[in-house]
Parts: structure tokens; sequence; C-alpha cells
């Protein structure tokens, strides 16, 4: 048995594209974000995390 489908897996990379974005526009906006954090919401202006790290990345920044 398969530990994760296909689309799950493709799920999972749109919605962190989108949360990026979000988290993206948040950022030159001065918006805040909704966060949960320690049993409560918090709203907090994220900061733009520019290396990501995820299994095919060093593959993609060696062709660049």
């Amino acid at each position: 048995m398969k530990k994760y489908s296909k689309y799950s897996i493709l799920g999972l990379k749109a919605i962190q594209r989108a949360a990026a974005k979000v988290a993206e526009d948040a950022k030159k906006n001065n918006y805040k974000i909704p966060v949960w954090q320690n049993g409560k919401i918090e709203f907090e202006v994220p900061e733009i995390v520019t290396n990501h790290t995820g299994p095919n990345d060093d593959a993609k920044a060696e062709r660049i």
C-alpha cells in the first residue's frame, strides 16, 4: 500500500504555493495573518523566507 497518493502530494504542493503567495502579499502590504499559537489565534506580519529546502531544490539550483 502506498503511503501517499500522487494527488495528495500535488494538493499539498499547491497549498504550500498558495500559502507562500499569501505570506508574500502580506509582507508587501503590511497585512497581518492569523496564526494558531499557544492555544489561541495570534496575528503577525510574516517575514519572507527566501531559501526553501525541499527534496528537489538542490537539483533545481544546480540547473539554474
